[in-house]
């Protein structure tokens, strides 16, 4: 996914849709429930892969490295801020588009949702009706339940985000992450504590926490405990997942992210520090990984060498001893060495 701030030639700025063309396709849309007219004339300006066949083949996901189409995120953001403009009767639009399966459609909905969760925010900072629905969580975080309603369209935004952050991916997930960011940019410490009903699956926890992890958009939290709160959850869910989910997508990209993200957390939050002194105890070898690299993280960071070295042989004193221990010869000679 490409940089927001990386503006592609003939790319949409940010802000309302200026193609009449695109505009009339999102009002048929709308009427019809059927995005396909506007999927096809969104197609050459999505930043995607050509279509084949009439369809778009999705592609394996090669991992968070590989490199990936620029996809034009400012054209999904303003197509979906208009089709959120529409209200109610864009919901059959907006599930039509998640029902398709094609990576942009989703990027588009995605953006719709949070287009609608900002307006949510906004609603209940003037103290409008759609505000009160909205936050009804409150910072403590909302219920689990996909059924849960909406003020606007009878949609639930965040719960609808979730769903979507379930996708296995990349591209899809990284839109499902800049969505997400604007509704914690728009909805402050609040969403931080609606993001609880994530953290229980491993990929919509890897995306909260990645969503999360941006230093701009920290600077405008103050809610660390529940920051902490997330990391925790997020933490436990890797740490007790049976052995059977090992080669999960989920969980493994989850624990690929989280050092990093404990890392940008801890820059501002120092209870973060303190949280994973306490994970240096962590008996299984996976956990234990991710605390050593996160511990990595930080001194690749601004955190002291005198910190880290204090976490670091915390972790290693609560290393479990090695099996056999008596049987271990030091200074053996490798008789082999040279052989072929």
């Amino acid at each position: 996914m490409a940089d927001p701030s990386d503006l592609r030639r003939g790319a949409t700025p940010p802000g309302a849709l200026r193609n009449p063309k695109i505009e009339a396709a999102i009002e048929r849309a709308v009427q019809l429930g059927d995005p396909a007219e506007l999927l096809a004339l969104l197609d050459r300006s999505s930043g995607l892969p050509a279509r084949r066949g009439g369809g778009r083949a999705p592609g394996p996901d090669l991992g968070p490295n590989a490199p990936l189409p620029r996809v034009n995120l400012d054209l999904a953001r303003a197509v979906g801020a208009a089709i959120a403009d529409r209200g109610a009767p864009a919901e059959r639009l907006l599930r039509a588009l998640c029902a398709s399966g094609e990576e942009y459609a989703l990027i588009v909905a995605a953006q719709a949702f949070a287009a609608l969760a900002t307006r949510e925010a906004q609603a209940e900072r003037s103290g409008g009706a759609a505000g009160s629905a909205a936050g009804a969580g409150g910072a403590g975080g909302r219920q689990r339940g996909r059924g849960a309603r909406g003020a606007r369209g009878g949609l639930d935004p965040l719960a609808e985000l979730e769903q979507l952050a379930e996708d296995p991916r990349r591209l899809v997930r990284d839109g499902v992450v800049a969505a997400l960011r604007a509704v914690i940019a728009a909805r402050g410490d609040a969403a931080v504590g609606e993001l609880s009903s994530w953290t229980d699956g491993y990929l919509q926890a890897y995306v909260a926490l990645e969503a999360l992890a941006e230093r701009t958009l920290l600077t405008g939290l103050s809610a660390g405990a529940e920051v902490v709160a997330r990391l925790e959850e997020a933490f436990a869910s890797s740490d007790r997942s049976p052995r059977a989910d090992e080669r999960l997508q989920g969980l493994r990209l989850l624990r690929q992210g989280m050092p990093a993200q404990i890392a940008t957390f801890a820059a501002r939050f120092p209870e973060v520090v303190r949280w994973l002194e306490e994970k240096t105890r962590a008996e299984r070898p996976e956990s234990r990984d991710v605390v050593a690299q996160a511990i990595a993280a930080l001194r690749k960071g601004s955190f002291s060498d005198a910190e880290t070295g204090r976490l670091t042989a915390a972790l290693s004193a609560s290393a479990p001893p090695p099996r056999d221990a008596a049987r271990i010869v030091q200074g053996t000679r490798k008789r082999s060495k040279g052989r072929r």
